[in-house]
């Protein structure tokens, strides 16, 4: 080596030896990963909710599992279904502690991307929180509600925007929420399948509740209905169409594992249902109780919260109707977790 080369080598050793040196270096390493990480990973602005992951053990084979994530005064549901599929149902509000729950609940569970998320309808305790979800997770399918009511620089119409936004920016599949549309399983040995049941596209309504999504999702002989923040009004006129119709109102026809059959939900055999609007006594009514006898109410509400969700009214309706029904609420248990077996038995407990 010549002298001038040893000279630069020397001179380059001496720099890498200086503590500040190496500092700096190390400093500018972190900042790549995490630009890195930010960009490939999931934005690092979400990653304290790795600290409120709770303890769940991973799905059985064969199994579905529903979760009514404890969003305080908000909705947002979670199923994961046998064949690996996931999907959510709303979001919570947005809030930092209803995002920390939304958010470290997806991480304990593993979701890599949804396959699909639906927003019921455009309220914010329900639309908020979608716009973080979609940004760290995506979705293949995004079902999108009425946004009849959801105004411009209202506080529901900007949760809607973000959430519209970021199901665009994440190259999500944008779909209507409306009657008839469906999924199923990708393997006809776990079969499930999911059904809206309203709204229809052409009817008008009164308000952003009045045009809830109502959702049947089914596997195994096991049922659910949700019904989002839909009124009494709109449980009845599903009960008569239903009714009148013998169930052919909403019974659809699909070509499916190479055969042709018939998606027909059993509405009078429903095993679980999602209280509506939190428990609010405009929901949950006496004919759709009737019809539906569920074997499980599923409350979510905050606890504490202003509404007084879910109400008196509504408890003493479920209870007289249904007294062998089991009530559970997130206000009281904190998050909810159904596992249902391919043999067609399911449980429920809370998750801690």
């Amino acid at each position: 080596m010549s002298a001038a080369g040893e000279k630069r080598g020397k001179a380059l050793r001496a720099f890498f030896r200086k503590p500040r040196t190496l500092v700096c270096l190390a400093l500018a390493l972190l900042v790549i990963v995490a630009v890195i990480a930010d960009c490939c990973i999931f934005p690092l602005r979400y990653a304290s909710a790795l600290t409120h992951m709770p303890q769940i053990a991973a799905r059985g084979e064969g199994e579905m599992r529903i979760h009514f994530v404890d969003v305080g005064q908000g909705d947002c549901t979670i199923a994961e279904f046998p064949d690996g599929q996931t999907m959510m149902i709303d979001g919570g509000d947005g809030s930092v502690t209803a995002r920390s729950a939304v958010l470290g609940y997806c991480f304990a569970l593993g979701i890599e991307t949804f396959d699909y998320v639906l927003l019921t309808h455009t309220d914010a305790d329900h639309a908020a929180g979608l716009a973080d979800v979609l940004a760290c997770f995506g979705a293949e399918t995004v079902f999108l509600p009425r946004t009849d009511f959801a105004e411009s620089g209202s506080e529901d119409g900007d949760a809607y925007a973000n959430f519209l936004s970021a199901a665009e920016e994440c190259g999500a599949e944008l779909c209507s929420a409306q009657t008839y549309a469906y999924a199923l399983s990708e393997r006809e040995e776990t079969f499930w399948y999911f059904l809206f049941l309203s709204p229809l596209p052409q009817e008008s309504y009164a308000d952003a509740n009045d045009s809830s999504a109502i959702l049947w999702l089914e596997y195994a002989g096991v049922s659910l209905l949700v019904t989002g923040d839909a009124p009494e009004a709109r449980e009845n006129a599903l009960v008569r169409a239903f009714l009148e119709t013998d169930g052919e109102a909403f019974s659809v026809p699909v070509s499916a594992y190479g055969k042709e059959f018939v998606l027909a939900p059993a509405l009078e055999e429903l095993t679980l249902y999602k209280a509506g609007h939190h428990g609010s006594n405009s929901s949950s009514g006496e004919a759709l109780l009737s019809l539906c006898t569920p074997e499980t109410v599923v409350f979510s509400a905050g606890a504490g919260n202003s509404y007084e969700h879910p109400s008196a009214n509504c408890i003493a309706r479920v209870r007289g109707i249904l007294p062998d029904a089991e009530l559970w609420r997130t206000d009281e248990l904190g998050s909810i977790m159904v596992t249902v077996g391919a043999d067609g038995d399911y449980t429920v407990c809370a998750v801690g």
